[in-house]
């Protein structure tokens, strides 16, 4: 394991997320603006990021590691309701089971994966991964997040009519279009350059913008490391769910760098989006935005931790 790699991967997620955290503290922005920031990540930046990656993705590549995608989907999207059953067994509200439930299966690797897994195993494996996480990840995972969450937070008495719901959901950026990317590079449609080129400047800027909301967003909720939730929920993240990935990817035997370069990156943090969620919703700002710094910062030893881990892959 070479440092210089590691360090090279880690730090500019860190150091963004550092300088949003100065800029919060130091009230260059309002609540209004940290809103607007959050705002432009979730609807605009990391939808079209989404969608340019999936619609650019291999499709041979993804034909090939069904194994891999399975094991994402067990990993991330079982976990993630497998989470909300205990939570909700535990008392805690929908709204809050859900956005906690979230927050502990989630994955940054979507926003973080080509800064940081690109450099470790290279463009083709760091780039199928990203592409394969944010499509299990967004169609399974985040879809049903937000369709559990537009539920949630219906008014107290109203009927939760289905169809409403999941016409809400199919509305959000962060669901079609992601899939949409999806429907074009399965069907083997090549996006035109002027159309690459139009985008492609608001999607190099997504995980820059999404990580430096981030830091706005955690300046703005004091950070409680002593919390049971806290102490569990970073834990869960960043030990318990990848080691579960270690299970399922060595039960099954596989070997390839691309089987272990998803072990790497379940050791991510939680997903950016999970603490802009909370704070869109009102809830758990502060529990989220804790496990999101604690899980960020752990990602120092993490993600090295689990590179040598994978050796034994």
């Amino acid at each position: 394991m070479n440092a210089s790699i590691m360090i090279s991967a880690i730090a500019p997620v860190i150091f963004i997320i550092a300088l949003g955290y100065c800029a919060g503290r130091n009230k260059d922005f309002d609540a209004h603006q940290t809103k607007g920031f959050s705002r432009l990540a979730l609807r605009y930046a990391l939808p079209v990021a989404l969608f340019l990656g999936m619609a650019q993705f291999n499709k041979s590549l993804l034909l090939q590691q069904g194994p891999v995608i399975v094991i994402m989907v067990l990993g991330y999207s079982l976990f993630f309701l497998a989470s909300y059953l205990i939570l909700r067994m535990k008392r805690f509200g929908k709204t809050e089971a859900i956005l906690l439930g979230y927050t502990v299966s989630s994955t940054a690797a979507p926003i973080y994966g080509l800064t940081v897994l690109v450099p470790i195993y290279g463009l083709q494996t760091g780039s199928g991964v990203v592409g394969l996480a944010a499509l299990v990840t967004n169609l399974v995972q985040v879809s049903v997040a937000v369709f559990m969450l537009q539920s949630a937070s219906m008014a107290e008495g109203q009927a939760a009519s289905i169809s409403t719901i999941l016409k809400d959901t199919l509305k959000n950026p962060l669901v079609w279009a992601p899939v949409l990317g999806a429907v074009i590079s399965v069907s083997g449609i090549t996006l035109p350059d002027i159309t690459i080129s139009t985008l492609k400047p608001l999607a190099v800027c997504a995980a820059a913008v999404a990580i430096f909301a981030c830091g706005l967003t955690l300046s703005s909720f004091p950070v409680n490391l002593t919390s049971k939730i806290v102490i569990f929920g970073s834990a869960t993240c960043i030990i318990f769910q990848p080691l579960l990935f270690f299970v399922f990817i060595k039960a099954w035997g596989l070997k390839s760098t691309m089987a272990k370069a998803t072990f790497v990156a379940s050791a991510m943090p939680t997903s950016t989006p999970s603490v802009l969620f909370a704070q869109q919703y009102g809830k758990c700002q502060a529990e989220t935005s804790s496990i999101m710094l604690v899980t960020t910062v752990g990602m120092i030893v993490a993600i090295p931790a689990a590179v040598l881990l994978s050796a034994w892959l």
